[in-house]
């Protein structure tokens, strides 16, 4: 094996080659609606990520951001600490008490207690729109109910962020592969409904969107469910989504507090009574909404951050939420509806299968519907709806322009992916027949899955037979590596053609999931999609007569992502979390009195918002970002070395002291790979340095004496461009024979003269020659030829890759490193891995590339 040589400098002499006009491969290519009446603009890769990389600040538009509200600055980091760490009044006063007693400059603080500092919140508070509470009146059988809502006025919210300087440009955007620009979706400006919309705005430069994100999510509050919250969240789509998703201010906000219409026993399940909890919540969410209502017919001209005025029409571009939300959101009577889809009119008995298209459903139609309902009498009317599936309710979205709930409702891939069509029905059928396989196999399938390596940013299960937890991101590593731990155990025809259905999941939410797509990735999906359904009717079709026939496929979160690439065309590439519920629940848990909590929570979560408004203005005055991550627990495997040493594109750490080569084959002789270590490295520099225009040592062939030193190094950090999304990611690689108790000897893919091949690391050093260090490391070679493959790892799509014995281990300059890799054991047949392509997408994507042929 050895290296492919890095290009050589051109000579000074040599004719220069002629400049290319036109657009270059990966070049950008900008394409802005009509409407603005600006021409399209080209720009290369390297700009446009340097653009969309960039966290932009501006001059603060206060001097002393935190006043009025905080007397000092000092005042208002103290109550901020307090306020994000939740912390309640006896914590607090103690908190002032201690810093009152050690200040060296007493009066930079003057918060004298608790209440003192309520009070500085309560005025700061002004900076950033309140919540307000109204009263939402509601019918239930004549009688009149009052409910309780909270809400921050929606355009005022906006406001907020529009008037700071943040608002992006609306665009389209291509990408040129060399033959054409290819289409990509990223952010929602990207993609197809923010086009459609903005076509039907007045033809002026100046008539923009301003469309919102809106989800929200039912959450319990209290450990046994007893108190729940039910928060409203809003994003602006048209801010950059590093900034859109973040925590940082310019980034999702609660915006309302719906009531949670307490269960009655006596009407629970009764058409009327459903009816009614709908109504409330459309009545509820009206509030929010109110002070928008009109603008989207006839826009609203608004001074933006940067000075300029801009026709704004406010639009719901996108609504997320549960199943059970968006059901409500667009009036379709759920799972126990004929119609159960609430983007279009599949069956219920047919939602397993991904076949089939179904007509769309539209708020046009439904709301046609409901008004013809409602001019026949009370039982017919009834039968008319549910034949549709729909409700006797107003939708409060009927009333904004342009938003159409059927449209906007998007795939929610935390709770219909992860936790949904993998949580709660293909990790259970799979346990379910591990499970009838005896207790004997289920030990050894949580034996193999505890002797999975470890990785950067992914869990690692001791056992996972037994678990049960809420957490999507865990589900979704859990289903990452089922098939690697389990592939030896589930052998027989039902086990396998299951496995394929956990495969093709596998790889459709690798799809899903991407964080930029094209054309050819969104045909791709659609290939898989089109795959999964098939493998899931063809596994069904072989449960009959067995003990697992019982199983139902036909569920919605089976069915909604049939339109997943149709949602990622039309809105972009969204990212929905629930990293907004944590602060409310330790709201109520820290800084509520548990009566009445609603009020309470949403001023603790109003205060963050306004400390996050503060912070970002003092960041500007500052000119630098704050570290404020000391004290949070960090997993190991983000925690760097002291001793970084960057040498080019690598950086090395966790150095140990010089050795000698004598020392170090005395050390390892028990190891092959480090049989004549000396020897061979001298080799292997006597052919790498010409090979890469150094000089050779005294213009020979590279020897070494035994008393001759290297500096070993337990970490590697490399850099490379992701597949993904075109940005710079970073592998955290170590060769440790103990790295936190464990052994740790990562993969890697490396580039060489025929091509790239997987390795394993044995051994990280650098060698000094005339005053520079050269980084190289002994690898394991994982290319043999495996041969014909078998039907397994034809059927699961197995990267199977097979070491070279260990004495054949070589050396290779650590530049050479595209990027690492996660390898699991074969655990039937030693000195097999198969390549773990669900790590990352960059991986996902680099392996469908460089060996298209494995998925057949």
């Amino acid at each position: 094996m050895s290296q492919s040589p890095e290009p050589r400098p051109s000579n000074d002499l040599e004719i220069p080659p002629e400049v290319p006009t036109g657009p270059k491969i990966n070049d950008i290519k900008h394409e802005f609606h009509p409407h603005s009446g600006r021409p399209s603009q080209e720009e290369s890769l390297e700009d446009y990520l340097r653009t969309e990389s960039l966290r932009r600040r501006h001059p603060p538009t206060e001097e002393k951001p935190y006043a009025p509200g905080f007397r000092t600055r000092l005042d208002f980091e103290v109550a901020h600490f307090a306020q994000e760490n939740m912390l309640n009044k006896k914590a607090t006063n103690k908190l002032i008490s201690l810093i009152r007693r050690c200040a060296a400059n007493p009066e930079d603080f003057t918060i004298t207690n608790h209440a003192d500092m309520n009070k500085q919140w309560d005025q700061a508070s002004k900076k950033c729109t309140e919540f307000q509470k109204y009263d939402v009146p509601v019918l239930y059988k004549g009688v009149e109910q009052i409910f309780e809502m909270h809400a921050r006025p929606l355009w005022n919210w906006a406001l907020d962020l529009i008037q700071d300087p943040r608002l992006a440009e609306f665009f389209r955007t291509y990408k040129y592969d060399g033959t054409s620009f290819v289409r990509f979706y990223t952010e929602p400006w990207t993609a197809q409904a923010f086009w459609d919309i903005q076509s039907k705005l007045p033809d002026h430069k100046d008539a923009k969107l301003c469309p919102y994100i809106i989800y929200a999510d039912k959450s319990k509050l209290s450990s046994f469910g007893t108190e729940k919250a039910y928060p409203v969240i809003a994003r602006l789509a048209n801010i950059v989504v590093g900034i859109r998703n973040g925590n940082e201010w310019g980034g999702g906000q609660v915006v309302g507090s719906l009531p949670v219409v307490k269960d009655d026993t006596a009407e629970s399940g009764k058409p009327g009574y459903v009816n009614f909890k709908n109504a409330v919540w459309h009545s509820a969410f009206y509030k929010l909404l109110e002070s928008i209502v009109t603008h989207p017919k006839t826009g609203i001209w608004t001074q933006c951050g940067d000075g300029e005025q801009r026709w704004l029409f406010p639009v719901i571009l996108i609504l997320a939420a549960d199943y059970e939300e968006v059901s409500v959101m667009a009036l379709i009577r759920g799972l126990r509806g004929l119609y159960p889809c609430p983007i279009c009119f599949v069956k219920a008995e047919q939602q397993s299968d991904l076949g089939i298209t179904s007509t769309l459903q539209t708020a046009q139609h439904a709301q046609a519907a409901v008004e013809k309902a409602r001019n026949l009498n009370a039982e017919r009317a009834e039968q008319s709806l549910k034949s549709l599936g729909l409700r006797n309710v107003d939708n409060v979205f009927w009333k904004v322009a342009h938003s159409d709930a059927h449209r906007a409702i998007s795939f929610d891939r935390l709770h219909s992916h992860q936790s949904g069509l993998w949580g709660d029905h293909l990790f259970t059928v799979f346990k379910f027949h591990i499970e009838r396989l005896g207790a004997r196999q289920l030990a050894k399938f949580d034996q193999q899955f505890d002797s999975m390596p470890r990785w950067r940013n992914l869990n690692h299960f001791q056992t996972v037979s037994n678990v049960s937890f809420n957490d999507g991101s865990k589900h979704e590593d859990i289903s990452k590596m089922t098939i690697y731990a389990v592939h030896n155990i589930l052998t027989d025809h039902l086990g396998i053609l299951l496995l394929q259905c956990v495969r093709s999941y596998m790889e459709l939410n690798m799809y899903v999931g991407l964080e930029l797509h094209t054309t050819k990735t969104i045909a791709a999906g659609r290939r898989e999609l089109e795959n999964f359904g098939k493998l899931i009717e063809k596994y069904r079709a072989a449960c009959v007569d067995t003990e697992f026939e019982d199983k139902n496929w036909n569920f919605p979160k089976m069915h909604l992502h049939k339109h997943v690439f149709d949602d990622i065309e039309q809105k972009g590439v969204t990212k929905i979390d629930e990293a907004m519920h944590g602060p409310a629940r330790a709201a109520y848990l820290r800084q509520t009195n548990f009566k009445n909590v609603a009020p309470q929570i949403l001023r603790s979560l109003h205060r963050r918002m306004v400390g996050k408004y503060i912070l970002d203005q003092l960041d500007d005055l500052d000119a630098l970002w704050e570290d404020d991550d000391n004290d949070v627990p960090v997993d190991p495997e983000n925690i760097d070395p002291l001793d970084l040493e960057e040498l080019g594109n690598i950086v090395v750490g966790a150095k140990h002291k010089v050795v000698s080569f004598l020392a170090l084959e005395t050390a390892m002789k028990q190891d092959s790979a480090f049989i004549n270590f000396r020897i061979r490295f001298a080799d292997f520099l006597s052919e790498f340095l010409p090979a890469y225009g150094h000089a050779l040592p005294g213009g020979k062939r590279v020897k070494f004496t035994p008393e001759q030193e290297i500096t070993p190094y337990r970490y590697l950090k490399v850099f490379f461009q992701s597949l993904d999304d075109w940005k710079d990611e970073t592998d955290y690689l170590r060769c440790n024979p103990s790295f936190h108790n464990h052994e740790r000897y990562d993969a890697a893919l490396v580039k060489t003269t025929t091509g790239t091949i997987f390795v394993q690391l044995v051994f990280v050093f650098t060698w000094k020659s005339e005053d520079k260090f050269y980084p190289f490391a002994l690898v394991h070679p994982l290319d043999v030829g495996i041969g014909q493959r078998s039907a397994k790892d034809k059927a699961l799509h197995f990267y199977r890759i097979r070491e070279k014995p260990r004495h054949r281990c070589e050396f290779i300059s650590v530049h050479s490193i595209i990027r690492g890799a996660l390898l699991a054991p074969d655990f039937d047949r030693k000195g097999d891995h198969l390549v773990v392509d669900g790590v990352d997408s960059d991986m996902f994507l680099r392996l469908k590339e460089l060996y298209p042929n494995y998925a057949t």
